[in-house]
């Protein structure tokens, strides 16, 4: 993480912080009121990893961004410090905003900088206010910025905001929004006067505009359980935006990016893929071998060793990717071996493989097993666990004791399907994974 600041309308300072290569697609990422940058870290990582610059910032009179000595939190001083920010990036970012940021992004976009960015996720954004919804949502926030207890209290005090929905998740995020006093309680870390200068009340027909005149992809998305903003009411945004998509996250509230930033990172991801690529699409097409080959390789495996028992008693093992679940009634599964492999007749002829799929610190058993290399199993563990069983590797991820169910031919290949009798699996490690002819490899653990 690398902390940035960015001059705002009048000079202010917006304080944000940057994941990611700056030679990265960025992405600006815009709390809404009374929250701070820290709250879209978590998605921030996701995109640095998926190789975006991701930039969260904090509001001017929030977190670490300046106060306004004159008072100005309005729409439009908050729309002039997004586009000092967007003037200083080096090429158009993709805009995600929640709450206020999401309208601070829609009014700059249909209000003559469509040329500035390549796209928007409005995240929870309504611009349809009733006057006493306001009155109570200021209300609530006013009430972070005096000294508080503790965290529970903070819980209490948002769940309360938001009485029909679930208390809020991702409370950590939502915390970091607050500094501890000298007394030991907390208090939001902003000027007071960002909370209650709110002239949105004021702009409803002007963002109703601006939405109609929004020419970049947008995506919109609402927590399912969020009774603060509805269905219908984001449905009515998305008809006001030319071309607009509308995503609902199950299970989530108010707060949807910390309480499912997995399917919102999945969300927001799958929509920069489409819109805003990180390179031009250029698809390569035919049926040459060598074509297939490299389609096929898109394709994400697993890597597995395949191993039996010979007429003599000794181990046969290969490396194979071609590999999958076939049934669970009954229990089978499937992999396919080259009619040309010297290991062919004797898979055929035992009658049962195990399956042992590796994990991530097995790319030199792996090659091993894909050489050829006569004493495969030469200091490695092995043993076999049932009855009439297969070699089973004692350290693999995960194994499959099988008795050969059918053998079919599949072109240049014979197809083993195996009745599963027994399998055995590890849960703390993370797989070996094979994707376009290299290892790779995710920690999920």
């Amino acid at each position: 993480m690398e902390s940035q600041e960015f001059f705002g309308f009048g000079g202010i300072k917006i304080a944000a912080d940057a994941f990611g290569s700056r030679d990265a697609p960025p992405v600006v990422l815009i709390p809404s009121g009374g929250q701070t940058k820290e709250f879209w870290h978590e998605a921030a990582h996701a995109l640095a990893k998926a190789g975006r610059y991701a930039i969260c910032i904090d509001l001017r009179g929030h977190g670490a961004s300046g106060h306004a000595a004159d008072g100005r939190y309005d729409l439009d001083a908050h729309a002039r410090d997004l586009l000092a920010v967007l003037g200083s990036l080096s090429s158009r970012a993709f805009v995600v905003g929640t709450g206020l940021g999401g309208i601070i992004a829609l009014s700059v976009v249909g209000e003559g900088a469509p040329h500035m960015v390549s796209g928007l996720a409005l995240v929870d954004v309504n611009i349809w206010f009733e006057e006493n919804d306001l009155t109570r949502l200021h209300a609530a926030l006013l009430e972070r910025t005096t000294g508080i207890a503790g965290s529970d209290e903070i819980v209490a005090a948002l769940t309360s905001a938001h009485p029909d929905e679930p208390a809020p998740g991702g409370t950590a995020r939502l915390l970091a929004s607050f500094e501890k006093l000298d007394d030991g309680k907390l208090r939001w870390r902003g000027d007071p006067l960002a909370l209650e200068n709110s002239d949105l009340f004021l702009q409803q027909d002007r963002l109703a505009t601006a939405a109609a005149r929004i020419q970049a992809p947008v995506i919109l998305l609402r927590g399912s359980l969020n009774a603060t903003i509805s269905s219908e009411t984001l449905q009515r945004l998305r008809a006001s935006i030319p071309g607009a998509e509308y995503t609902e996250i199950e299970g989530a509230g108010h707060f949807l990016t910390a309480e499912r930033d997995d399917l919102f990172n999945a969300v927001l991801l799958d929509f920069l893929e489409r819109h805003a690529p990180l390179t031009p699409l250029s698809y390569i097409g035919g049926c040459e071998p060598r074509i297939l080959r490299d389609a096929l390789g898109c394709f994400t495996t697993g890597v597995t060793v395949i191993t039996t028992l010979d007429d003599a008693g000794d181990p046969i093992g290969l490396t194979a990717n071609s590999f999958t679940s076939v049934s669970l009634d009954p229990p089978l599964v499937l992999f396919s071996l080259s009619k040309r492999s010297a290991n062919l007749e004797k898979f055929i002829a035992s009658q049962r493989f195990a399956v042992n799929v590796l994990h991530m610190g097995q790319q030199p058993l792996s090659n091993r097993f894909a050489s050829r290399e006569a004493a495969r199993f030469e200091g490695v563990d092995w043993e076999i666990r049932s009855p009439e069983g297969s070699p089973v590797l004692t350290a693999a991820l995960a194994s499959f004791d099988c008795r050969t169910f059918a053998v079919h031919e599949g072109g240049d290949h014979m197809m083993f399907v195996g009745e599963v009798h027994h399998a055995w699996f590890e849960p703390h490690r993370d797989p070996l994974l094979y994707f376009k002819g290299k290892y790779r490899r995710l920690h999920f653990s």
